[in-house]
């Protein structure tokens, strides 16, 4: 039988709409390559507060954004929020040229993009149970999330094609363009993404009901609270024990370029063993998948910390270790999150979708903010690979904590509650 990414394919929406986000998602990795590259040169050591105000604004979106998002039509809010960000790189790269680029114009428009795309992914990943049969929608989840995949395991080696022939600022041309095409692909596909209109007492609930959503839509369904708390931890640990300790552990070693092209080799792995393990598990269907999905956790945990102890093996061996270690991590990535998706909107109605979310958002940016603040105390008395291991563990033990939980024992087949295992 063909592949159920294929048959979604020839869909026409759906393979416009798959290209248009996959070509945006690339762009988004352009620009995150190039605003670093860029904040490094014009401010040095404070490049670290682009992040910082990223984070703030994506923060503030995920808390306060939702009641406003709500209250609009789904196809015309994310258009308007791809022209809006193509018109934001443009502005930075039309500052470049007549003025010379700033370092606080380059954080005001990373501020804006973080905030567009933290409204944005919510409301896109809601929409799609509105655009394929609930048969196909585990594999639409599975493959509209492998454009992220995609836009990791190729987006560093693009830029650095693009770096060889042209200035940075171009790589956010580049984006620029690629919200563009994701702009057409949304207004593509017509009316498919748009809610129905409903005559219930959603629509008229307050700001504050509103604002509250995703935590009344967790505390509602049995098991969504264990699977925020656990990708809250992860992201949390992966961001210090991964994202920030592989490359000072390349860095302490005195690589180099060749410790650069180590950091690209291993989080490369990652990505990319993520981005191929995804099509082959969307084809599982496991009799209890919550439990799968804190399994892949706990794996991602174990795995992580499989890269700081690799880490700590002999010079010619090191290095080969922490790609197997990160290859593994990557498709345990794939299992956990093609399964939070699917548990998510297979329990959850579309806007209560969109605001558990943003709840995810909230916890895991910040759990990250909150590890990586740690990192100048936590590194040097750890050490980096030290501090990968511990990190991996922490959420390891954490996702044990929802593996045995009630919720992931007792829903099974498309997480409809089934007789307790004994």
């Amino acid at each position: 039988m063909p592949h159920p990414y294929i048959a979604l394919l020839k869909d026409r929406r759906i393979r416009v709409l798959w290209i248009g986000l996959a070509t945006s998602a690339i762009g988004g990795q352009l620009f995150g390559v190039g605003s670093l590259w860029l904040a490094a040169e014009l401010a040095g050591p404070n490049a670290a507060l682009l992040v910082t105000a990223q984070s703030a604004a994506i923060l503030a979106v995920s808390v306060l954004g939702g009641p406003v998002v709500e209250a609009l039509p789904r196809r015309g809010f994310l258009v308007g929020v791809d022209l809006l960000s193509a018109a934001a790189c443009a502005a930075v790269v039309a500052a470049s040229a007549v003025s010379g680029l700033t370092f606080p114009v380059l954080v005001a428009v990373s501020v804006v993009l973080a905030a567009l795309g933290a409204a944005h992914r919510p409301v896109f990943l809601s929409s799609l149970p509105m655009l394929t049969p609930p048969g196909e929608l585990r594999a639409a989840n599975g493959l509209f999330d492998s454009t992220i995949r995609v836009a990791q395991a190729s987006g560093p080696f693009l830029a650095a094609a693009i770096l060889a022939v042209l200035p940075a600022i171009h790589l956010l041309t580049a984006n620029a363009v690629s919200f563009l095409a994701s702009a057409g692909a949304v207004a593509a596909v017509g009316r498919g993404l748009d809610r129905p209109r409903s005559p219930t007492g959603d629509a008229r609930a307050g700001f504050f009901r509103r604002l509250a959503r995703g935590v009344h839509a967790a505390n509602a369904c049995p098991g969504v609270w264990s699977a925020l708390v656990t990708t809250g931890v992860r992201g949390g640990s992966y961001a210090l024990g991964f994202t920030v300790a592989v490359p000072l552990i390349f860095a302490e070693s005195g690589g180099g370029a060749g410790g650069l092209a180590g950091v690209a080799v291993v989080f490369g792995a990652a990505a990319a063993s993520e981005l191929l393990a995804g099509p082959l598990v969307v084809l599982t269907r496991p009799g209890r998948p919550l439990r799968r999905q804190f399994e892949g956790y706990v794996a991602i945990g174990l795995f992580q910390a499989s890269v700081g102890a690799a880490a700590m093996l002999p010079g010619p061996l090191r290095a080969p270790a922490m790609v197997v270690a990160a290859l593994a991590m990557g498709v345990a990535h794939s299992i956990a999150g093609l399964q939070m998706l699917n548990f998510f909107s297979t329990r959850l109605s579309t806007d209560d979708y969109a605001a558990v979310l943003r709840l995810r958002l909230v916890l895991v940016i910040g759990a990250m903010m909150a590890t990586t603040a740690a990192g100048p105390l936590v590194l040097p008395a750890l050490g980096p690979a030290a501090t990968a291991v511990v990190c991996g563990l922490i959420a390891a033990a954490t996702a044990v904590v929802g593996l045995f939980g009630r919720p992931a024992r007792t829903l099974g087949p498309d997480f409809q509650p089934v007789a307790a295992e004994d």
